[in-house]
């Protein structure tokens, strides 16, 4: 019987346009907040968020990914709380920065998680404006993926998330370009797209990962073999 769930650990690069943080968070920490979440997609409506979609606070040196998933793990288990965080690099004037990503967020309860990490030696640099900018991040992170069919994937917790194989690393700014041109040739051009590389069966596997809320198998055929024809003349 072939395998469907895969619980395993990859990457997600991704562009979105980020700001620091507005809103009281009970701490001097730069923490971004994503403006524009999935910005390929776009629903039939756009309700106010209260609260952020995801969070980035940037820490004062960089760590290895194990070392801050074992403070997210402490912090968990201190807390005793559900806490969804992950290691992440986020580009800002353009260097490299170290950060933790964290969704489902409050604005109110940054203040104590932080706190929580700096007792697990985590520092993080002081709070800063940056006004809104577009940057590149990659967010390492734990997939449960459930199996559609042969190269089509689609996370078991979330029905919106879904993935693609491709044949090919990409860099960023070629799948940037390759989007592009497979959104102008789709028939439905509502999705967003970014690169997910994740570990599989004793391999390193590329994927393309679509945010749609009404994907189907067959839209998502419909884009695949458009990147695999933009693949195919690159």
């Amino acid at each position: 019987m072939s395998k469907s769930i895969y619980n395993t650990f990859g990457t997600i690069t991704k562009k979105e346009k980020v700001a620091s943080v507005e809103n009281e968070t009970n701490s001097n920490i730069l923490i971004l907040e994503t403006l524009t979440p999935f910005p390929g997609y776009h629903g039939s409506t756009v309700p106010d968020r209260l609260e952020p979609e995801s969070l980035f606070a940037i820490t004062r040196v960089s760590h290895k990914e194990d070392v801050i998933q074992r403070a997210i793990q402490e912090v968990r288990k201190e807390l005793s709380i559900d806490l969804e965080a992950a290691p992440a690099t986020i580009n800002l004037q353009n260097e490299s920065r170290s950060a933790i990503r964290f969704k489902g967020l409050t604005y109110s309860m940054v203040g104590e998680i932080l706190d929580e990490f700096r007792k697990q030696g985590i520092a993080f640099r002081k709070a800063k404006k940056f006004g809104p900018t577009e940057t590149i991040i990659k967010v390492h992170k734990f997939f449960c993926l459930k199996k559609l069919k042969d190269n089509f994937y689609r996370d078991s917790e979330d029905g919106c998330m879904n993935y693609f194989t491709i044949p090919t690393q990409l860099r960023w700014n070629s799948f940037e370009k390759m989007t592009m041109s497979c959104r102008y040739n789709c028939s439905d051009k509502n999705f967003d797209a970014a690169i997910a590389t994740v570990y599989m069966d004793n391999n390193i596997i590329d994927f393309v990962r679509i945010y749609d809320k009404n994907s189907t198998v067959e839209k998502l055929e419909d884009i695949r073999n458009k990147y695999l024809d933009a693949i195919s003349k690159f």
